[in-house]
């Protein structure tokens, strides 16, 4: 039992007879007789009872127009949603992020996009550089903000770039300061985001290059954790300023202080992976972005 033989069976229902049936669904009439014939006997049941005046369903047919006019009726929607999908009306987007760097810029980009796809979700998924980079490979995020240019089998836009900052409470002793160089750091108390996040590597390769180890005094995930134990004068941490926004923590009672000798300038950006499949979404979120950021 196939589709098709369902459609016909239910019309000659709903059309009283096969000639209407047949003028419905644009076939001859020995066509849509034929059909049904073949699916009463690939079941081994009747299904009509013929007569002159008019057609009688059995309790098999009642059962299966029933059942028939769900399936229709479930073919119905699935071509409405992929109509939909396809011409990028509806779907879901899972785009993966780091620390709060660009957050901004992105929810601008999403208010924008949302107006013109309503129904098109985009679910943002926070973590380090290297589970979100694991997340696109294995197909569980669609795109990622990470590091670039690296040597990876992705494409990306190019998103934002800027360099590492200084932040200190207002009563710190470096907290006057124009800049600081990488040495002045060297006995001071370091509140770092934990392993697999990209300014944790440029942080301990820095201090690798001068020639110590930083004393971590915490590691988290959280950008906020890390403003609240600097704003408590706990110690210091190094995070990233783009070129389009500043930290914008004074409020805190942190300052913010350029690192020299030598300065750490990073670049971000949007990728996707080379090979695997890319949601109809998917494609028209990456063709707004590249309108907004080249």
């Amino acid at each position: 039992m196939d589709n098709r033989q369902i459609q016909y069976f239910t019309e000659v229902v709903k059309q009283g007879g096969f000639s209407k049936a047949a003028e419905h669904l644009y076939v001859s009439q020995p066509t849509i007789s034929n059909v049904v014939k073949d699916l009463e006997k690939e079941l081994g049941i009747q299904l009509l009872i013929r007569t002159t005046r008019k057609l009688e369903l059995t309790d098999t047919g009642k059962l299966l127009y029933r059942y028939g006019e769900r399936i229709s009726q479930l073919y119905r929607h699935f071509y409405q949603e992929l109509d939909d999908i396809k011409n990028a009306n509806s779907g879901t987007i899972n785009m993966g992020i780091f620390s709060s760097v660009g957050t901004e810029i992105l929810t601008e980009m999403l208010a924008a996009f949302n107006k013109q796809y309503p129904n098109i979700t985009i679910r943002f998924v926070e973590d380090g550089e290297s589970n979100l980079k694991n997340a696109l490979y294995n197909g569980e995020l669609d795109l990622i903000v990470l590091e670039v240019p690296m040597n990876e089998p992705i494409n990306y836009i190019p998103f934002l770039r800027g360099d590492l900052r200084l932040l200190v409470h207002h009563t710190h002793h470096l907290a006057n300061k124009e800049m600081v160089t990488w040495e002045e750091l060297t006995d001071e108390r370091f509140i770092i985001f934990h392993e697999g996040f990209a300014v944790r590597r440029f942080i301990l390769e820095e201090c690798e290059k001068i020639g110590f180890k930083p004393n971590i005094i915490c590691e988290t995930s959280q950008w906020k954790f890390i403003l609240e134990m600097v704003a408590s004068n706990l110690g210091i941490s190094i995070l990233p300023q783009s070129n389009l926004t500043q930290l914008d923590v004074a409020h805190k009672g942190i300052n913010v202080l350029p690192i020299i000798d030598p300065e750490v300038h990073w670049q971000i950006g949007i990728a996707w992976r080379k090979e695997g499949y890319i949601s109809y979404a998917t494609r028209e979120w990456i063709q707004f972005l590249k309108g907004q950021l080249e």
